[in-house]
């Protein structure tokens, strides 16, 4: 993925292409550190950057729920989904600073507004968790850009 992100034009890379990844990359890590700390938590910034990778769809399925379900029991909870959700939102409205004002709410508070959503309509055996079907159901149903 990072690689795709310093070969812009998918050729060799030059040094604009090597300032305008490091703008990227410094833009995002800005948009992730959000208490100014210096510290980005590496799974939500993972799942943020899985937008901007290349992959099948199945391919950036499967990695974002491994992202998520953290204790490996093969499943996601609301508050997983929610930190996942949150990541791929800052992600966008870093990449287009208007979707924010469009959509008129922070990336985390549409986080869990859709995390909240997605449990409702796909934790069908409503467990409060979400299983790798349950979660691959709602990615596919949600036309994900994700």
């Amino acid at each position: 993925c990072f690689n795709r992100i310093i070969k812009l034009g998918g050729g060799h890379s030059n040094d604009t292409d090597k300032r305008n990844a490091d703008s990227v990359i410094r833009k995002l890590f800005k948009a992730f550190d959000s208490n100014g700390n210096g510290i980005v938590d590496s799974r939500e910034l993972a799942s943020g950057i899985s937008v901007l990778c290349s992959g099948s769809r199945d391919d950036k399925i499967q990695a974002a729920f491994a992202l998520y379900d953290l204790n490996n029991d093969g499943f996601i909870s609301l508050n997983e989904m929610t930190r996942y959700l949150t990541s791929v939102f800052r992600v966008l409205y870093e990449a287009n600073k208007s979707t924010e004002n469009q959509i008129g709410v922070p990336a985390a508070e549409l986080g869990k507004i859709t995390a909240e959503q997605a449990f409702l309509d796909c934790d069908l055996n409503h467990d409060g968790r979400l299983s790798y079907d349950e979660f691959k159901k709602w990615y596919l149903k949600s036309g994900s850009a994700f």
